[in-house]
């Protein structure tokens, strides 16, 4: 950041102020999140990228929705998504209709959820995009159990497990699982459920940031 602004590079000064506020919002520092996003955003629609402008919007739903601000991230993410549909950009609107899937969760509205799930699996698998496809489905698991679906939400979540697995992916394929083996849980699936939290743990054991801790002490606690 110090040598972008020295050198007056005022686009990709933009662009690292993003990737500081993703980095910071996965360490679960929000406040400092909030404000690289926001002066992110600003930077990027006076440069007028619309399209890095979008991705901090989709950095800002997921703060948004940390601190407690559903309808606010709605709105983030949508407003992303509608960038993406300007530009007819399908690789903006397979990512960006994962963020807009949360965001729908947070607010209640899980049918509309399932659709932006459903819609972003397709794009991604037209795309090439195993790892964000998987994601869609883990998405679509989460909504299925909201919707009090649980056996539908086990098939998606162990769907997207086997792909993030395969993909070395082990934070989201820990995700998966959590979400597998609660699904299993609400079937008396008890033992089953407890293989998946087991293997979850394992998968979890090299990380150590406030967020994979917290997911550890969750599955801990489950198991328990």
């Amino acid at each position: 950041m110090a040598l972008l602004r020295e050198l007056a590079a005022t686009h990709w000064e933009a662009v690292v102020l993003s990737n500081l506020a993703e980095v910071t919002y996965e360490l679960a520092q929000l406040d400092e999140a909030s404000d690289f996003v926001h002066r992110a955003l600003e930077a990027h629609r006076e440069l007028g990228n619309q399209g890095d402008g979008g991705n901090a919007l989709r950095i800002l739903r997921a703060v948004q929705r940390d601190l407690g601000q559903p309808e606010e991230a709605l709105r983030s993410a949508q407003d992303a998504l509608d960038i993406a549909l300007t530009h007819r950009n399908h690789m903006w609107e397979g990512y960006w209709l994962l963020e807009l899937g949360r965001a729908q969760l947070a607010n209640g509205a899980p049918h509309d959820a399932l659709v932006s799930f459903q819609q972003a699996a397709s794009l991604q698998r037209r795309l090439g995009d195993r790892a964000r496809e998987a994601r869609a489905w883990d998405g679509a698991g989460e909504t299925y159990r909201r919707l009090g679906r649980p056996t539908e939400a086990a098939d998606f979540h162990r769907r997207a497990a086997a792909a993030h697995r395969e993909l070395d992916d082990l934070w989201h394929t820990a995700l998966a699982l959590d979400g597998l083996a609660g699904a299993l849980r609400e079937v008396d699936e008890t033992e089953e459920a407890r293989r998946h939290w087991a293997e979850a743990l394992r998968v979890l054991a090299p990380y150590h940031d406030p967020r994979a801790a917290a997911l550890r002490d969750r599955i801990t606690a489950a198991l328990a």
